[in-house]
């Protein structure tokens, strides 16, 4: 379980939050945002995980980015279809 506390917050533009407290990683600290552009809308997404165990953290974390990565790939497509709706 992990604690988090929003660090950013502005209304349809912004979303940042920071992790407080959790036993799954060390850090933990995400910042998503959207903007109009000509074409349509950007939406950027930022994370940044610092891993516990040395070594053996950072490997795992090697791994965990391959799950981090398809799991916002899903996320991305399910926006997708919720901008253009």
């Amino acid at each position: 379980m992990m604690n988090f506390v929003i660090t950013e917050w502005v209304e349809n533009e912004c979303l940042a939050f920071k992790m407080t407290s959790g036993n799954i990683v060390k850090e933990y600290e995400q910042r998503y945002t959207i903007q109009s552009i000509t074409s349509g809308s950007q939406f950027t997404c930022f994370e940044d995980v610092k891993m516990p165990y040395g070594v053996i953290g950072r490997a795992a974390g090697l791994l965990r980015r391959f799950v981090s990565e398809g799991r916002l790939e899903r996320m991305l497509g399910k926006l997708k279809i919720l901008a253009e709706a």
